[in-house]
């Protein structure tokens, strides 16, 4: 009986992976073809992941710009005049005045939003930058009406966009066009994600759109003002009506 069963035993050991060949691991040119293959994958997602989050961060700029405008609308609504112009830093907490901070005239006493949104496209070395927005201002008396603080009664909120950190709107005066009649680029993607352009929104008096510098003290019908070079966006020229922006 054993000596049946021995043959039979010894045949299978010799199916049995040698000792030696069971220890043999990669060699080095099939670790080479393995690594060469993660990194021709990695170079084919990693513009597609990027191009991805710069997508979304657009659509959120957009969404956030909507909101403060719902918002700003909200608080002319109850007190006939919108809050003061606001720097992008302003959620830096470094002590800006409340008259540079206009933004956050909209979450405190009365909340027209939650929160004072951060800025997806942020200018360079700026710590929790908001949005920022500017226009012009209604003085110390503007239509008869006597304020203790600058306001303003034409107003654009924006953000860089992908091109970070160019700007095209200026925070000073973005209801004219420079002297050197540079036209502001509206933020379009058909050229790519990174194209050039900001994303923005205007609102209040349309009347001052195009017209010259300087606070609301003078009526804006007065004809100093028409003396304005107009505002020019992609352009095309914008004198006292309302040119397009994000929610177009």
């Amino acid at each position: 009986m054993l000596q049946r069963v021995y043959p039979v035993f010894s045949a299978r050991l010799n199916y049995l992976p040698h000792p030696e060949r069971a220890r043999r691991g990669f060699t080095l040119i099939e670790l080479l073809i393995v690594i060469a293959i993660i990194l021709i994958l990695i170079a084919i997602a990693l513009p597609n992941f990027l191009e991805a989050q710069i997508r979304a961060r657009v659509t959120k700029a957009k969404g956030e710009i909507r909101s403060l405008k719902i918002a700003m609308e909200s608080y002319n609504l109850d007190f006939k005049v919108y809050p003061a112009e606001s720097e992008d830093n302003c959620l830096a907490n470094e002590g800006r005045a409340r008259t540079s901070c206009g933004l956050t005239w909209l979450t405190s006493p009365i909340k027209y939003i939650a929160a004072l949104p951060e800025d997806p496209f942020p200018g360079v070395d700026v710590r929790l930058p908001a949005f920022e927005m500017g226009g012009v201002e209604c003085g110390p008396k503007c239509f008869g009406r006597i304020d203790r603080l600058p306001t303003l009664v034409l107003w654009a909120i924006y953000t860089r966009g992908p091109d970070t950190p160019k700007e095209e709107i200026r925070s000073s005066d973005p209801h004219e066009s420079p002297y050197d009649n540079v036209s502001i680029e509206t933020y379009n993607p058909t050229n790519g994600t990174k194209s050039e352009g900001d994303i923005f929104q205007y609102g209040g008096d349309s009347r001052f759109i195009g017209t010259t510098a300087g606070n609301a003290g003078l009526n804006p019908d007065d004809p100093a003002r028409r003396n304005g070079q107009g505002l020019l966006i992609d352009g095309n020229y914008y004198y006292r009506k309302m040119p397009p922006g994000v929610s177009n």
